[in-house]
């Protein structure tokens, strides 16, 4: 039987996961601002790619802290390659949790895996990419379950009009034990969906930091879970 340990924190889903893709530390500091006076263990912080490769971990992580010094953290390094490395950074800086490409080789996933548990690291596994009958074969291969799966529509794929069924969410609820994250045109109008169909995180980004009002949307989004 594969191994599982569940998440060492987040043991009373559901959750908002705030995605932090804004390539520039001053846009961040902006917006954290305006959303700092936020103190609930709901809200998850995501530290995006494109913020961790424009403005480097050693950097992103300690500022984030200034704001949030207690709230759950997600470095979301999208490993490819060298997982136990990567999470061996990301561990050192303080995150909860860095997150392993699903297109990475198997090899690379099991380090990722195995290394975020000696650490004292919550290992997230984001499938952007990779269907879902590939991530059904590929999880037979893995030595161990993650503690967090994300289901990912990206951006582009968004823009560009790709369509799925929240009831994906079931059928990969069906495969693993792990907590199911989904990120993807979430919006206020459309978040019960994904709650509905067994979602225990919310990744939201653009909808709360394109908003008029940032604050004000993140509390609608809080409050609606």
């Amino acid at each position: 039987m594969m191994d599982f340990s569940e998440p060492r924190v987040l043991h009373t889903p559901p959750y908002v996961q705030l995605a932090i893709d804004i390539p520039l530390i001053s846009s961040v500091r902006n917006l954290f601002d305006q959303i700092a006076e936020i103190a609930t263990s709901r809200l998850l912080i995501e530290i995006g790619t494109p913020f961790l490769k424009n403005e480097g971990l050693r950097s992103v992580v300690p500022f984030c802290r200034e704001y949030f010094p207690s709230n759950y953290l997600i470095a979301d390094l999208k490993t490819l390659d060298v997982g136990k490395l990567e999470v061996s950074l990301g561990s050192k800086m303080g995150v909860n949790a860095c997150v392993v490409s699903g297109l990475a080789p198997i090899a690379t996933i099991n380090n990722f895996i195995d290394e975020c548990r000696n650490s004292n690291v919550d290992s997230w596994v984001d499938t952007l990419g990779i269907s879902f009958d590939d991530f059904r074969t590929k999880i037979k291969s893995l030595k161990s379950f993650p503690d967090v799966l994300v289901i990912h529509r990206g951006i582009d794929e968004e823009n560009s009009g790709k369509k799925y069924s929240w009831e994906i969410i079931k059928q990969y609820k069906s495969l693993v034990p792990s907590l199911i994250a989904v990120a993807g045109g979430i919006t206020l109008k459309n978040l019960q969906e994904p709650l509905k169909n067994g979602s225990d995180i919310i990744i939201v980004g653009r909808a709360i930091y394109q908003a008029e009002d940032p604050l004000v949307q993140l509390k609608k989004f809080l409050s609606a879970i």
